[in-house]
């Protein structure tokens, strides 16, 4: 249970603590970092990729020993064209018999598909897909901080509902203790029958358990927003703002326009139809041929008669591979449906999410809408009530009102102040509600992401 000096916080403050500590914001910053790293080793695909391989042994054959190396350094490329160039230098070294003998090649190739492989479109492809799932990867960055907001401004707003429930319960006591105070004044001048009273002192003992009950929510109110912002389960944090619940205009048309284009999951289904393009025209180019232009080059040096019978010559080579599959192997047929299915089920997905966007947005306005309406109503019922409250109380003073009518009426008002405080925090958590389905909390909020 939260104990010790209260510590005041404003909203604004919650929100930067939540951003600083929230756990979920903290492990999708996590997250990041690896999907980062995935979009910078897809960057890497043109890249000059460089190996060495190495060996060495001894070899017995025939009565004869001897000692063997190789070394293979390697070099490769793959251009945007599809074409893989490369070049290798092989070195072996033997002794054998006291003697030492050497070869060497050095390799220079070049292979260009023309069909299956072929062109910068099908090349670039890994890397556009991998781009657009760094923005898919953003856009739910962006997501996850706005609703770890959200669900701070929604936690921070029951504190202060529990709050004035607390403050409203003990003026509601008072309330009541002054009419005990009247009672009693009224039976010692002989003007309220003693039995009376009792209807009183049981509105005295309903108020103080109404008012540790509202203790006891405003305390749940205390940890859950504690627990969102990763503080001190102990602290005995209060919410110090008031409740400002001027009216905010909404222009349907407008926040319609701002939800195409800002909300998130809408974003990232469109993305998703771009992707699934992508593959599809990857899967249909594996379908083809794989016809390549192919070159080389090839010089020759050593002193091992075995092995370098060509010493000092260069092997030079043009010509075309061709390798067509023959019947057996689905696969690319099965790749191509899959991915044409797929690109099927992301459209659908995007059209569903885009009328479930627009339904949610214009359910959000018109929840503004009506919230506002229900708070101005519950404003008059609240005034009308303390009203009525006050003319029963002057009757009672002049004997024309009854103890128990009172009473009624003080119930009336307890409910009104209720009502008020429900349809104010409502409201204002419907406008909350509306910048998360237009996708402009972190807008409002003037959250910058340091991504």
């Amino acid at each position: 249970m939260p104990k010790g000096a209260a510590v005041a916080i404003s909203l604004t403050e919650a929100v930067a603590l939540g951003l600083r500590d929230n756990r979920t914001i903290k492990s999708a910053y996590l997250s990041r970092i690896a999907q980062k790293f995935d979009l910078f080793v897809a960057g890497t695909r043109f890249r000059p990729r460089i190996s060495v391989a190495a060996d060495v042994f001894r070899a017995w054959s025939g009565g004869v020993s001897s000692t063997q190396s190789n070394v293979t350094p390697q070099v490769g490329v793959l251009l945007p064209t599809g074409a893989n160039a490369g070049f290798s230098w092989a070195r072996n070294d033997r002794f054998q018999d006291g003697q030492h003998f050497a070869s060497e090649v050095s390799t220079f190739s070049v292979s260009q598909p023309l069909l299956r492989g072929a062109g910068p479109d099908i090349n670039l492809a890994p890397i556009r897909r991998a781009r657009l799932q760094e923005r898919i990867n953003q856009l739910g960055l962006k997501n996850t901080v706005s609703n770890a907001v959200s669900s701070i401004v929604f936690a921070y707003r029951g504190l202060v509902q529990a709050q004035e429930q607390v403050r409203l319960a003990e003026l509601a006591l008072q309330r009541t203790r002054d009419l005990l105070e009247t009672n009693r004044a009224l039976i010692a001048a002989g003007r309220m029958a003693a039995a009376d009273i009792v209807q009183t002192e049981s509105g005295v003992a309903n108020q103080e358990v109404a008012v540790l009950q509202a203790g006891q929510t405003r305390t749940s109110a205390q940890l859950a927003l504690l627990q969102l912002l990763a503080l001190d389960l102990s602290t005995n944090i209060v919410a110090g703002d008031s409740i400002d619940t001027g009216r905010v205009a909404i222009d349907l048309d407008k926040a319609l326009e701002l939800g195409r284009s800002a909300r998130m999951d809408l974003l990232s289904s469109e993305l998703a139809v771009e992707q699934g393009r992508i593959s599809l025209r990857e899967a249909k180019n594996n379908r083809l041929w794989d016809l390549s232009a192919t070159g080389s080059v090839s010089r020759f040096r050593g002193s091992d008669a075995l092995r370098s019978p060509l010493d000092g010559d260069t092997d030079k080579r043009v010509g075309l591979t061709l390798n067509i599959p023959i019947g057996g192997d689905y696969a690319p047929r099965q790749g191509e449906i899959n991915a044409t299915v797929a690109l099927r089920q992301a459209e659908i997905t995007y059209q569903d999410t885009s009328q479930a966007a627009e339904s949610q947005i214009r359910d959000a306005v018109q929840s503004v809408e009506a919230s506002w309406l229900q708070l101005e109503a519950a404003r008059r019922a609240r005034n009308l009530a303390a009203r009525a409250l006050d003319i029963q109380r002057e009757k009672l003073n002049f004997g024309r009102a009854s103890n128990f009518e009172v009473l009624s009426f003080e119930a009336d008002l307890r409910a009104a102040d209720a009502q008020e405080l429900s349809a104010k925090i409502n409201y204002l958590n419907q406008l909350t509600s509306l910048d998360q389905q237009i996708g402009s909390t972190l807008d409002t909020w003037k959250i910058d992401l340091n991504d």
